[in-house]
């Protein structure tokens, strides 16, 4: 995925890249469900298909700027993965840390059974050292519905602009895959680049 002029992302071919004015997911359910044999197998495809659209249009709302995922079929059942890029500026004059700063990118899971959060550091090619949250939250949907998402957020400084930064964040549902997933979501966040 690029965004002219800012940075560069690449997720793998088999993801598509999201239109996050329209959400459009119809070819991507038309063919998962084309696999299916089972009634219960296309209410399933559907119910995540929903979910992707619920989970695109709350990125749209906190700002994202770009965003690309999967919903594919794995053994049995169906993996749900999503990365998006979101534009995040402190205003000038707050001096936020970065637990603070990870406060306000999401709300932990703690209380669900899962996870707490953990924050790391990672180098960047072409970036250096930045700080990177791991860990389950609960993610709003809708304004009555949220979901427990494995999460990694990458916070990227932009230069030369003080208090402005980029976040790669990836999500998915499926927790039991929590560490292939980080795998495939630090890969993805390897790939950034200022353009």
């Amino acid at each position: 995925m690029t965004v002219p002029g800012s940075f560069t992302l690449q997720v793998p071919d088999t993801w598509f890249d999201y239109d996050l004015a329209r959400q459009d997911l119809a070819r991507q359910q038309d063919e998962l469900r084309a696999r299916t044999t089972t009634p219960e197998q296309r209410r399933a495809v559907d119910d995540v298909v929903s979910q992707a659209r619920r989970l695109l249009r709350t990125a749209r709302r906190r700002g994202a700027v770009s965003a690309a995922g999967t919903i594919s079929r794995d053994g049995d059942g169906l993996l749900m993965a999503f990365v998006a890029v979101f534009g995040v500026t402190v205003p000038e004059g707050v001096e936020l840390s970065l637990a603070e700063l990870s406060q306000q990118l999401s709300r932990p899971a703690g209380t669900d059974g899962h996870g707490d959060r953990v924050v790391t550091s990672v180098d960047l090619t072409g970036v250096g050292t930045v700080a990177r949250i791991t860990g389950t939250e609960v993610v709003e949907l809708t304004g009555d519905t949220s979901a427990v998402m494995v999460a990694m957020h990458t916070v990227v400084p932009i230069p030369g602009q003080p208090g402005s930064y980029l976040v790669v964040t990836g999500m998915s549902p499926n927790l039991p895959l929590a560490d292939a997933l980080y795998d495939i979501f630090d890969a993805i966040t390897g790939t950034f680049r200022f353009a």
